[in-house]
């Protein structure tokens, strides 16, 4: 950090969080996890319904049709299954689908990591947080998100017609972290105008940015900062379908995963949008908004070194350019004997960790068992071996950030 730093560091809170559970809090985790198991192995009926987004409510009206869950493996191609007359099925989803959905959520996390950012979004009431965690996993599968690690740049695009096109121009990238680790995403708003590419693109766009954020956090790490910069940002560049789904997916699909939003240089015109748009924020996400008038304002939530020269005035000599997808990154998803065995693998392991649970939720004692976090240690290990088979390779790592389960960012300080 410079001698002239003006960077203020946040005092992260710990509670609640997985390593500073209290014993109450513990018994709440064992009792959520009872629950839990109950509606994947079918004792427990649960909510059918699909959430509202699952309707187009995040993209703008008629732009798309409800999907029916895809019936496929790890990160499959399989057609979505729809009725015999062609119509879109009404979506039905089974315990089964659910565990299988929630495995591929944790990739190279501690489960308890994953479900206790649920709870906690719900202040610890396990039947709102149970309702809620289910609805993020019947989300995913109908989002097909399988899909959008599993696809190249280029078929993405072909599915998505300019989808390149918004990695080109930078309209929406993650770089860089601050210093508690937190990965940085920022979205340039004067570069999207709504006309430019379909709906369903931009959608695409977003989901597949989040996914990628989840990449790039470090172990030590649980949220993520949001810079929204409204440079010469217009009416022309307002996008309610965009901003539905940002709020939803913080909130209810994403919780407990925005650490701070910042919104950079917003135009007196946006302040009339704010008002529309606060009243659509949960409590808690709005508290997470930060507003910054100039560089210097911004230069105390990020460090300087951590902030491109360019723009922002920052010490950080680096300039966003997309780099397109090489011949043969992606060579091992062809090896399907290796994508079998590394999944037997990962079953193993996800089969172990269900039965060290199964057994230390039956006494609701409070106390940690530590062999479920050694096995969890192993999802890393594990995952990152695996990934190169089950999921294309991404900007990131063309970059060289997030390489063999590490994350790598550098940054070119220049002196004041």
């Amino acid at each position: 950090m410079s001698a002239n730093s003006t960077y203020v560091a946040p005092v992260l809170p710990v509670d609640g969080r997985l390593g500073h559970l209290t014993q109450e809090q513990t018994v709440k985790l064992q009792q959520f996890w009872v629950r839990l198991y109950d509606i994947f192995d079918g004792k427990t009926p649960f909510d059918q319904t699909a959430p509202s987004s699952f309707k187009g409510q995040a993209r703008e009206d008629g732009d798309g049709e409800t999907p029916a869950p895809v019936k496929t493996g790890w990160f499959g191609r399989g057609k979505a299954a729809s009725e015999s007359n062609g119509a879109v099925a009404t979506p039905r989803f089974t315990g089964a689908d659910l565990h299988k959905t929630f495995w591929k959520l944790t990739m190279m996390d501690h489960p308890d990591l994953i479900v206790l950012k649920f709870i906690r979004a719900r202040k610890w009431v396990l039947d709102d947080a149970l309702k809620m965690f289910l609805n993020a996993l019947k989300w995913r599968i109908v989002e097909r998100l399988d899909e959008l690690v599993e696809l190249s740049d280029v078929e993405l695009d072909a599915k998505y017609p300019k989808f390149i096109e918004q990695m080109r121009i930078g309209k929406g990238y993650l770089r860089g972290a601050d210093p508690l680790g937190r990965p940085m995403s920022v979205v340039n708003t004067r570069l999207h105008h709504k006309a430019d590419q379909p709906a369903e693109t931009i959608h695409r766009f977003t989901l597949y940015t989040m996914e990628c954020g989840r990449t790039v956090l470090p172990q030590n790490a649980e949220t993520v900062i949001v810079i929204f910069d409204l440079s010469n940002f217009g009416l022309d560049n307002m996008d309610w379908g965009f901003v539905r789904l940002f709020v939803q997916c913080f909130e209810s699909y994403y919780p407990e995963t925005l650490g701070v939003c910042v919104v950079h240089r917003a135009p007196f015109v946006f302040w009339g949008l704010w008002k529309l748009i606060q009243p659509l924020l949960d409590p808690v996400v709005a508290s997470k908004f930060v507003f910054t008038r100039n560089n210097a304002e911004l230069h105390k939530v990020v460090p300087r070194e951590r902030l491109p020269i360019i723009h922002y005035e920052g010490l950080d000599d680096w300039k966003y350019q997309y780099v397109p997808s090489q011949e043969g990154e992606n060579d091992c998803m062809k090896d399907l004997a290796k994508k079998e065995e590394l999944l037997a693998e990962r079953h193993a392991i996800e089969a172990r960790f269900d039965a060290v649970t199964r057994a230390w939720i039956k006494n609701e004692d409070g106390k940690n068992n530590t062999e479920r976090d050694e096995i969890a240690k192993e999802f890393r290990e594990q995952y990152t071996r695996m990934s190169p088979y089950v999921r294309a390779a991404s900007l990131y790592k063309r970059w060289g950030v997030a390489v063999n389960g590490e994350v790598n960012w550098t940054y070119n300080v220049k002196a004041e």
